[in-house]
């Protein structure tokens, strides 16, 4: 991990947090109090990997950081695709439920919005329209139909938002190749009309944050890997977005799900390097992740091997000190603490709204 110095106070407590967390890849603050995550909706079961970014949030406010998190689900961006804009607004209305249901677990104010909120926005459109000429912002490399087909699929609000000139300057574009200027203009939007002072997400969204970099403070943090994989050839996965056949830990699984999975991940992960290529063995980011939701739950420290640890960072430190030989013996730990302190509470959560996910 590394950090890039700007200044001021509440900055210790935000540095001194996200060091303790341990899953931070890039921090690059002054004193933020309104953090934003950019997420879209999952087409299968919802990830547990995505609530890293609430459970870092959390724990920079119970150490008396002055923090809360604006969440935007671009649930429709995938419109650019040719995606029905039906079926994507189902499953973005779906995910923003879960979310705002959820939200009671964590000690963090959360406000969450969709892409109507931004897309409805003249204002947004005009950020669009000021950011388009920036060398690189528009990928080039994907094809797919043209931004005046997407366009016709908008409901009235949308089209009306959008200046005749921006629609026309955009029209013979192929739409997906926009999918990088309006996550960028999403995040210039969100600044001056919500007050939000950095980005938080995961390593994968350099592509954004190199422009975004320019006016917000960014955080990222370490990128998921399907259990599958072996950590030498691993293939990153999205922590927001669930997909049809990906090994992963979901909010739907059940206790026994739960410790299947873990059991047969630290089988595979046994004897793997702790960091390689960037990526997090499997295993120790969800160790990370288990003992920080016990911390979240005031359940910490937690016992492992003969170390007691609190904290994300202390884990990883733990496996650093014992290696990575064995890890079976450390599953139950990893999974009971998962299953109790993270995934039953937001089912209950799920349960009382009765969200079925």
């Amino acid at each position: 991990m590394y950090f890039i110095p700007k200044r001021n106070a509440n900055r210790e407590l935000l540095v001194e947090g996200m060091q303790k967390f341990g899953l931070t890849t890039r921090v690059s603050v002054e004193s933020p109090s309104k953090f934003y995550y950019g997420i879209s909706a999952s087409r299968f079961s919802e990830p547990l990997d995505q609530f890293d970014v609430l459970m870092l949030l959390s724990k920079l406010k119970s150490l008396g950081a002055d923090v809360n998190l604006l969440i935007f689900v671009a649930g429709r961006y995938a419109q650019l695709n040719g995606r029905s804009r039906e079926e994507l607004e189902c499953s973005e209305e779906q995910k923003i439920r879960m979310l705002r249901q959820t939200s009671a677990v964590f000690d963090v104010p959360i406000t969450v919005l969709g892409t109507a909120d931004l897309w409805y926005s003249p204002e947004y459109w005009a950020e669009v329209d000021g950011l388009k000429s920036i060398d690189g912002i528009v990928d080039q490399t994907r094809s797919g139909p043209l931004f005046s087909t997407v366009f016709d699929s908008f409901e009235s609000e949308i089209c009306s938002a959008v200046s005749p000139e921006l629609k026309s300057a955009l029209a013979n574009t192929p739409a997906p190749q926009l999918y990088r200027l309006f996550e960028v203009a999403e995040a210039s939007y969100l600044k001056k009309y919500f007050g939000v002072d950095a980005k938080i997400g995961p390593g994968a969204e350099q592509e954004y944050d190199s422009f975004i970099d320019a006016f917000m403070d960014i955080v990222q943090l370490q990128q998921p890997v399907d259990f599958r994989n072996r950590l030498k050839c691993a293939k990153p996965i999205t922590p927001y977005i669930g997909k049809q056949g990906e090994q992963r830990i979901f909010v739907s699984d059940s206790k026994q799900d739960v410790n299947e999975k873990i059991f047969k991940l630290a089988q595979r992960t046994s004897g793997q390097p702790i960091l390689f290529a960037g990526l997090l063995n499997c295993f120790v980011r969800l160790s990370a992740l288990a003992v920080e939701a016990a911390a979240l739950s005031s359940s910490a420290p937690v016992k492992f091997g003969n170390l007691q640890v609190s904290s994300g960072s202390s884990v990883i430190g733990a496996f650093e000190k014992m290696g990575t030989d064995r890890l079976t013996r450390f599953a139950p730990i990893v999974s009971e603490c998962l299953w109790a302190y993270l995934i039953r509470p937001l089912q209950n959560e799920l349960k009382k709204g009765g969200i079925i996910i």
